[in-house]
């Protein structure tokens, strides 16, 4: 059974070798140390992410810093506060965060 870390390490690759180059953004701090995106509206998460890690924060905290970007947009329409309501007419919000040591938090179906 994959861990969580060779889970990411092989998506990653398996993206950049299914040609998803063109949007996909990734830049490389140190070997073991990646930030992706596979959406261009990923991109300006990627750069607060790597704020964090340059100044020396954790990838938790990054991770954190980066996904608030896309989330308070309302021109991205796939998650967040411009997220579009499902075929019943409801905006759900679903959520997940998991630092290295397993601990975890989650919120799932908030309308």
């Amino acid at each position: 059974m994959k861990n969580r870390r060779e889970f990411l390490k092989i998506a990653g690759m398996s993206a950049v070798a299914a040609g998803l180059s063109k949007p996909l953004a990734a830049r490389v701090l140190n070997p073991g140390t990646i930030v992706i995106s596979t959406w261009n509206h990923g991109l300006p998460a990627n750069a607060a992410a790597w704020n964090v890690l340059d100044a020396g924060g954790s990838a938790l905290d990054a991770v954190e810093a980066g996904v608030k970007i896309p989330e308070a947009d309302p021109g991205v329409t796939s998650v967040g506060y411009g997220g579009l309501p499902d075929r019943d007419g409801r905006v759900t919000l679903d959520a997940c965060i998991m630092d290295h040591d397993g601990r975890c938090g989650a919120v799932a179906c908030i309308e």
